[in-house]
């Protein structure tokens, strides 16, 4: 079962000017484990095994980031995941009903 959240910006303007920039800083997180295109990085425990279900990925929409999450997320990937927000320079992730997440 996948459920995915939305990382809202704080200043949606700011995240659309800098959005390649913070990319580009989103993808030196240390559980990123690949890139396709570029807009999309996907999240892997670095301490998992190398083959099998990648845990997490994120979109690097128009107007916010879309996580969509795969299989539970482990500690290194929650970890990075509460690091986003900062990267972004402010942002909190919401469910599709508008609810805060708990990472």
């Amino acid at each position: 079962m996948g459920y995915e959240y939305d990382a809202l910006p704080d200043d949606p303007a700011a995240y659309r000017r800098r959005r390649a920039q913070l990319i580009e800083a989103a993808a030196g997180l240390p559980s990123v484990c690949r890139r396709v295109g570029e807009r999309e990085l996907w999240l892997r425990d670095p301490a998992g095994p190398a083959e099998g279900w990648d845990e997490a990925q994120l979109v690097f929409g128009d107007d916010c980031v879309r996580l969509a999450c795969m299989t539970p997320l482990s500690a290194a990937v929650r970890a990075d995941l509460r690091a986003l927000p900062q990267l972004l320079g402010g942002a909190r992730f919401v469910d599709d009903d508008g609810e805060a997440a708990a990472f």
